[in-house]
């Protein structure tokens, strides 16, 4: 089992308990140690104070299995609002905001900015600007990040 298998079991326990879940898991190697970067969220979306509490929670417990040699550093936080929406989860709680949306087509890469405006089951609903409604199945998604309004 690899490293990141390894912390998404141990974390699992403690992500039960405020129904969080794993968007992404970054391994950093500095020159001095290794950063252990968590993403979590929630379908309401995730609090700093839970984020702290998960944070020293899973810190404890990787400490005891000591499944990671040499000094490390463990970081949990919410992805920000630059980073692509990993899992069709998240786009839930994201309807009504507008995305710069990559997906695959038939005839190629197709990018638009839209508004995500309804899921139904694994497919997205956007309305364009010009209010044509575009479904995009999330397995043909290469890349959507919020447009942010400012």
């Amino acid at each position: 089992m690899d490293l990141q298998h390894k912390i998404e079991e141990i974390a699992a326990p403690f992500l039960s308990t405020i129904d969080a879940f794993i968007v992404d898991i970054n391994i950093v190697q500095s020159e001095q140690q290794k950063v252990l970067q968590l993403f979590v969220d929630t379908d309401s979306g995730i609090t700093i104070g839970q984020c702290t509490k998960l944070n020293r929670n899973i810190g404890e417990a990787l400490e005891l299995q000591n499944i990671i040699q040499n000094s490390y550093v463990l970081e949990v936080s919410s992805p920000d609002l630059t980073k692509p929406l990993k899992l069709l989860r998240q786009y839930r709680k994201n309807i009504g905001r507008q995305f710069h949306v990559r997906y695959r087509k038939a005839d190629g890469v197709i990018e638009m900015i839209a508004t995500l405006d309804k899921i139904e089951g694994d497919v997205l609903n956007f309305m364009t600007k010009s209010k044509e409604t575009c479904k995009v199945p999330f397995n043909e998604i290469i890349e959507s990040i919020e447009e942010l309004p400012w």
